[in-house]
């Protein structure tokens, strides 16, 4: 018998993978449709889409619902779900994860946390509102893609990195406005508004991991460790790596900490990830934030590793099923995400033809290349970009260890032969 599962952000072009590759005994469709449930847009119509995404699950009598994408989707699914009574975390749960001071707030309570406090970007001196001493972090309690987050190291950066905050918070922030009004929270945490800053301690010290797993039924299940390697300026990320290499010590106190962190926000029936800077001269652990998701950025990876896909995680626990994963059949003992960034703007001026495809897939078969942009693409035009860089492809690749991964990646490059002027 053939069953239903509704995804938010469902792509067309991913049926034949998601429906023969992953569960063969499952239909799965749009529960809004992509473009309208996982692009940010300034005038998101949220609670519409609640209501069109609940009344296409009731007429295809879907029992599931799932997602694997970031803000919105990731709220979208929550309220959907919720209105619909299929297995989900919980709306208030979700926002925890999306409400950055919020989920600070709620960590603190069972493990240790960096120094942090609100600011209002819009008072007459919010500067006076943060009692830490440089430097520091800043960036909007809900927001996503580390936009509008800056490192702050002088009085002179803050007024810099505000001005921009002032310019860009309201459209950010605008599509969080129905989540921030329709899920029961605090009141304290309500009437900071959807404008609101969070200044925190910088804690990028050492390297950072993202553990990903799932709770069912108050069980926290963590079947995979990420290492996330940073570009040498410190800000942005070079690639992701799986398997990480990791202490068993140390995950043993990640997943400890997880543990803490989930059961305090009431987190249930999904998977997650969450993100951890590990020093390992101080033996200092620090959560960077918890994702109310499987990270698609990582499909790629297990497959490539595990022999499966994590997605299929979500399908079990949409379907109310507990998850079954294999580990090291994959055929490689290796995988990474690796980006190909832009650090100055300029104008591409050459994209990869379908000619350097085939011969980068003649060399290196495993090696899969998602574009993001096209020629004539001014990168300062690009929408959802980190404050440091501009994203111009990810390359997946899968090697022995380490050395094969960047040394496909560099070939890679070289033959795709991106230029820009």
């Amino acid at each position: 018998m053939t069953r239903s599962v509704a995804i938010v952000g469902f792509q067309e072009d991913s049926r034949e993978y998601l429906e023969d590759s992953l569960r063969t005994d499952v239909h799965f469709f749009n529960a809004v449709s992509r473009a309208e449930s996982i692009v940010w847009t300034p005038d998101y119509p949220f609670g519409e889409r609640v209501e069109t995404g609940y009344a296409r699950l009731k007429d295809a009598a879907a029992e599931g619902i799932m997602t694997y994408w970031d803000f919105p989707a990731s709220m979208l699914t929550a309220f959907i779900a919720e209105r619909a009574g299929l297995p989900y975390a919980g709306t208030s749960a979700v926002m925890q994860c999306e409400h950055k001071y919020w989920f600070r707030q709620q960590q603190s309570k069972v493990t240790d946390t960096p120094g942090f406090c609100a600011f209002d970007p819009f008072a007459d001196d919010p500067l006076a509102q943060i009692d830490l001493d440089y430097p520091f972090w800043i960036k909007p309690v809900v927001g996503h893609s580390s936009m509008l987050g800056f490192e702050i190291q002088s009085e002179e950066d803050f007024a810099e990195a505000l001005s921009e905050i002032r310019e860009g918070i309201e459209l950010l922030t605008r599509p969080f406005r129905y989540p921030l009004d329709n899920v029961d929270m605090p009141k304290d945490i309500a009437d900071l508004g959807a404008t609101c800053c969070l200044a925190e301690e910088i804690i990028s010290h050492g390297e950072q991991y993202t553990l990903e797993g799932y709770v069912r039924d108050g069980e926290v299940v963590v079947y995979g460790v990420v290492a996330s390697i940073r570009h040498p300026n410190g800000h942005t990320f070079a690639r992701y790596q799986y398997p990480a290499r990791l202490p068993k010590g140390v995950e043993a106190r990640m997943i400890d900490t997880t543990k803490k962190i989930l059961a305090q926000i009431g987190y249930d029936g999904s998977p997650f990830n969450i993100e951890f800077f590990y020093n390992e001269d101080t033996g200092r652990l620090d959560v960077v934030e918890l994702n109310s998701r499987l990270s698609q950025s990582h499909s790629d990876l297990f497959k490539k590793v595990d022999g499966q896909p994590h997605q299929q995680i979500a399908v079990a626990l949409a379907l109310d099923e507990t998850p079954q994963w294999r580990r090291r059949e994959g055929e490689f003992a290796m995988a990474a995400k690796c980006f190909l960034r832009k650090f100055e703007d300029a104008t591409v001026t050459r994209v990869p033809t379908e000619e350097d495809f085939e011969r980068l897939h003649a060399e290196m078969p495993d090696v899969r290349v998602d574009v993001a942009v096209h020629e004539g693409t001014r990168l300062s035009a690009m929408v959802e970009q980190e404050s440091y860089s501009y994203e111009i492809a990810d390359i997946f690749v899968g090697g022995a260890d380490e050395d094969e991964i960047v040394r496909k990646y560099d070939r890679a490059v070289e033959i795709l032969q991106f230029r820009y002027e």
